[in-house]
């Protein structure tokens, strides 16, 4: 579920970790399509809503949202072709979301990052089946909520431009393949540019 990560962004990995959870239980289908999974998973939820619960610190509406988008996730189930790990990460993560309630939710935020108060709820045998979901997440739904780019050129037409009376003289003939990141090196290839540029 997409929209709690941007905003939770700045409480921390382990924070996202748990707020993020997007499942709940072995009951839900095993045969949705990736385009449904996918769009459950980024989910519709108000983000204006949550965008308020965030600011006015109301913890137990930011729980609802969670809940709420979960429930739509759980229903939609996952695709097929999950591994037996990624799909009980998926469990996991959907047991976990219905336990949390506004005090945990106010826990993360105020330890910013420094301190999980989900990190004992979940065994370290759980944690790499939730690693393997949330990759398993990240790699099918990468591309298939981007918008389309309209087909651009990628070569110039160079037909019909003037090449006639151009200036070159002083313009460096060969550019570095490699570029310097060291101040020194960077200052030293300053010092071979050219001081004035041509008019015509």
């Amino acid at each position: 579920m997409l929209l709690p990560k941007r905003p939770l962004a700045t409480a921390g990995a382990a924070v996202l970790l748990a707020l993020s959870l997007t499942a709940c239980g072995g009951d839900s289908p095993s045969d949705a399509s990736v385009k449904d999974y996918c769009d459950a998973v980024r989910g519709d939820t108000n983000n204006e809503a949550f965008a308020k619960a965030l600011e006015d610190k109301d913890y137990d509406k930011i729980v609802d949202l969670f809940k709420e988008q979960a429930e739509k996730v759980e229903k939609v189930g996952t695709p097929k072709d999950i591994s037996d790990d990624a799909r009980e990460g998926f469990e996991i993560q959907l047991d976990a979301i219905k336990d949390i309630d506004g005090d945990d939710v106010k826990k993360a935020f105020e330890s910013n990052g420094d301190s999980d108060p989900f990190e004992d709820k979940i065994s370290k045998d759980d944690k790499k089946k939730v690693e393997a979901y949330t990759k398993y997440e990240s790699e099918t739904c990468s591309d298939s909520g981007s918008v389309p780019t309209p087909d651009v050129p990628t070569e110039v037409p160079t037909d019909g431009l003037p090449t006639d009376g151009l200036p070159t003289d002083g313009l460096p003939s060969g550019f570095p393949s490699d570029l310097p990141t060291d101040p020194a090196e960077l200052e030293s290839l300053l010092s071979n540019l050219p001081t004035e540029i041509p008019s015509s």
